[in-house]
């Protein structure tokens, strides 16, 4: 079992982001840690966020073991083509430790506000799958790949410097389709991330099991991971989502919390959350 946490960085200053993921690096019982991607906060009352693949790299240079990445990164934010050289980058600031999560982008507000496009679902998993093909191509042919993944071209696109990890970094995919994302993610994902209700998760990942066997990949090859949320200081309530999700077979478990509660927040969650689990599933 691995355990890690998400600090969403919205409506926090920088110093109290870094002096969390710091105390983070230093507790051994989190393997991981992940922030998201969006503009702006969600939900009522709205607030700052941070530039999602900036702060990746300014954590990644001041954190020395756990892993990290989003979960997850819009499609629809960027052109896959750079998402894959930012993650070649990010591979060398923190070799082996940068996963790359990706989801096919959702918030409709964030993308009229800042001029997305953002077409129907069926079009964003079709556009997510491009994505996930035109990132490996880079990462595996790094010296220069042509490629038709429609609505992306590649024309002699190189990735150079290469990423150290052979192959570039894991992918973890958020879809939660039943047929068409888990089926993509089967296909082609080092990883799965749940984020749907906890009572959904065993309808998901037993989609994603059949969907292994239907394309003759191993399931053991995909790491699936869960999140739970903290929701008004309700750590007990978290403890039990979390085993939940650990008896029900996720791999990896991450725990959400508000990014303003900072260093002391973290210490808590430990303490009161991982600290458990840890015990309970080894």
């Amino acid at each position: 079992m691995r355990i890690g946490f998400k600090t969403s960085q919205t409506n926090v200053d920088w110093p109290t982001l870094l002096a969390t993921w710091e105390l983070g690096d230093t507790l051994e019982v989190f393997d991981s840690a992940w922030i998201f991607d969006h503009f702006v906060a969600l939900g009522e009352g709205g607030g700052g966020s941070h530039e999602a693949f900036v702060l990746a790299g300014a954590l990644a240079a001041r954190t020395r073991r756990l892993q990290f990445g989003h979960l997850v990164l819009g499609n629809t934010y960027r052109h896959p083509a750079l998402v894959a050289k930012m993650g070649a980058t990010l591979d060398h600031l923190a070799p082996g430790r940068f996963v790359l999560g990706l989801g096919a982008g959702w918030h409709e507000e964030e993308h009229e506000m800042y001029g997305l496009e953002l077409p129907p679902i069926g079009e964003r998993i079709s556009m997510m799958e491009s994505a996930v093909r035109v990132i490996q191509a880079m990462w595996r042919q790094p010296q220069g790949v042509s490629l038709e993944a429609p609505p992306y071209r590649l024309a002699n696109a190189v990735c150079d410097p290469p990423p150290i990890t052979p192959g570039g970094p894991p992918i973890w995919l958020g879809t939660q389709g039943l047929k068409r994302g888990l089926r993509i993610t089967a296909e082609l994902a080092d990883g799965w991330n749940h984020t749907g209700k906890p009572e959904s998760f065993v309808e998901k990942r037993d989609a994603l099991l059949r969907h292994c066997e239907a394309v003759g990949r191993n399931p053991d090859e995909i790491e699936i991971s869960a999140q739970g949320f903290l929701r008004d200081d309700d750590y007990d309530a978290l403890l039990e989502t979390a085993s939940g999700f650990a008896r029900q077979g996720a791999h990896h478990l991450i725990l959400l919390m508000p990014a303003a509660e900072g260093p002391d927040g973290l210490q808590r969650l430990a303490d009161r959350v991982a600290v458990p689990l840890r015990e309970r599933f080894g």
